[in-house]
């Protein structure tokens, strides 16, 4: 009998245990400060890009215009100039397919050699016309050959 009783007692400590251990009866923690919003993501992350180059003043597109499109992202073109290629950021309604399908790329008043703050616009043979805002214009390297000729 001596022995029922201690089993017993020994049940009621261990579920007593459980009980104040559960996080039914844990106490309130004390209040923290809310943790300080994360910093904004990054607005272009291209510029992680080893091919990204320089800022340039000004790029001159080549005639006829040549471009490609930078991850099928919007509002970034890579464009073949005067003085090799460079990498435009824009803002806009320039998707790639506004950029892959324009017969004429030139700025607003109709020139080839556009600056950073002035406007594009991309003019495709189905008389569509889409102008975009340059933000900035950097050099782009390309890439070198593995095997030299």
């Amino acid at each position: 009998m001596l022995e029922g009783e201690l089993l017993m007692k020994w049940t009621s400590v261990v579920c007593a245990a459980l009980v104040a251990a559960s996080p039914a009866t844990a106490r309130d923690q004390k209040k923290k400060e809310p943790a300080p919003a994360p910093p904004p993501p990054a607005v272009e992350y291209e510029l992680d890009d080893p091919h990204m180059a320089e800022a340039l003043g000004e790029a001159c597109l080549a005639e006829p215009a040549e471009v490609e499109t930078y991850d099928s992202r919007d509002n970034v073109m890579i464009a073949k100039t005067d003085a090799g290629r460079a990498f435009f950021h824009l803002k806009g309604r320039c998707t790639p397919n506004v950029m892959i399908f324009a017969d004429k790329i030139a700025g607003e008043d109709g020139g080839r050699c556009i600056k950073a703050g002035e406007t594009l616009v991309f003019t495709s043979s189905y008389g569509d016309a889409v102008k975009c805002d340059v933000v900035s214009i950097n050099r782009w390297l390309d890439d070198k050959p593995i095997v030299d000729d």
